[in-house]
């Protein structure tokens, strides 16, 4: 996927200069709308492009497909409108991500007035034959490759949660090279997919729910907590102040259909995290305490050993350090 009119390349700004990868081919061009911080980084099985557009005015910026492509485009500072050939529009908001696959010919992507950036990475078919084969939906889009078809699509987008945001963040400082560089970034990738693999399967174990006039209010808690769970901030009370309902209501209707409380569910998914930022961030506990929303740290330890305990995790954790 290439841009199609090409730039007036200038010097990059100094305050732009904390956005660019280690590992990135950079370039900062000129054009109508404004300025287009492009970073780029080649491999045969994967590329990866990050578009930062500083957009003085509104415009557009047309790429263009020599074959068909499948990507994963992720907003990380948007909204990010684009048009794909075939499909129509696909508009992400920030945090949000999606696989699409663009057919060979033209797509456009839409600016506002601001500052936003989206990362593509444009995936090998190789990469996502074992995900099709567990999801229909990559299934599908991945035949539209094999057949060159001219229509394009989009499935739906998702939300970033903790761990989609760290590996990103992961891929954006790497400071790895040569043979190093990419074991980390194909590894990080495979990570992503994995991970969008779970949450679309999370997802259509909750398209399965009762059906009920509640039903939108769990689904809805169950997406808030896991995309950033806090102890402290997701209550009974809390959500029940959110979705207008008792909490004697929420907390009947809540463990009806989750089969464990909604402190439970919350305290779990908060263990969860905390052991993913300990294995993943090297955070201390008192760190990662914080992360979680608890206020009292020995309440913490106390808390994330009985889980590590409790889900085998506990040599695991305790050989490694982290008890």
């Amino acid at each position: 996927m290439e841009i199609l009119l090409k730039g007036t390349r200038t010097e990059i700004p100094l305050r732009l200069i904390p956005y660019v990868a280690n590992w990135a081919t950079v370039s900062y061009l000129q054009y109508n709308f404004g300025y287009l911080l492009l970073q780029r980084f080649l491999h045969k099985y994967y590329r990866i492009c990050i578009y930062r557009f500083i957009a003085e005015r509104s415009g557009s910026l047309c790429l263009h497909c020599e074959q068909g492509t499948i990507l994963l485009q992720l907003a990380t500072q948007g909204p990010i409108s684009s048009i794909i050939q075939g499909y129509g529009q696909v508009r992400l908001q920030s945090g949000q991500y999606a696989f699409c696959y663009f057919p060979a010919g033209t797509h456009e992507i839409q600016l506002d007035a601001g500052e936003y950036e989206t990362m593509y990475i444009t995936l090998h078919a190789s990469l996502l034959e074992e995900l099709a084969e567990s999801l229909e939906e990559m299934s599908a889009i991945l035949a539209r490759l094999y057949t060159a078809s001219s229509q394009g699509a989009c499935l739906t987008p998702l939300e970033m949660d903790y761990r989609m945001q760290d590996i990103i963040s992961d891929i954006r400082h790497c400071r790895e090279t040569g043979g190093n560089l990419l074991v980390e970034l194909g590894t990080n990738i495979r990570n992503l997919l994995n991970l969008y693999r779970k949450t679309l399967q999370a997802a259509a174990r909750q398209k399965k729910l009762q059906d009920s006039i509640y039903t939108a209010a769990v689904v809805s808690i169950q997406e808030e907590v896991a995309k950033n769970p806090s102890i402290q901030q997701h209550t009974l009370a809390y959500f029940a102040r959110k979705h207008n309902m008792s909490q004697s209501t929420l907390k009947r209707y809540f463990k009806a259909v989750c089969k464990k409380t909604l402190h439970r569910y919350v305290w779990e998914e908060c263990m969860k995290k905390a052991v993913w930022m300990r294995y993943n961030q090297q955070l201390s506990l008192e760190e990662i305490a914080d992360e979680v929303g608890y206020a009292d740290k020995s309440g913490f330890l106390k808390s994330f050993k009985k889980y590590a305990g409790s889900n085998d995790n506990g040599s695991r954790l305790s050989h490694s350090g982290y008890l």
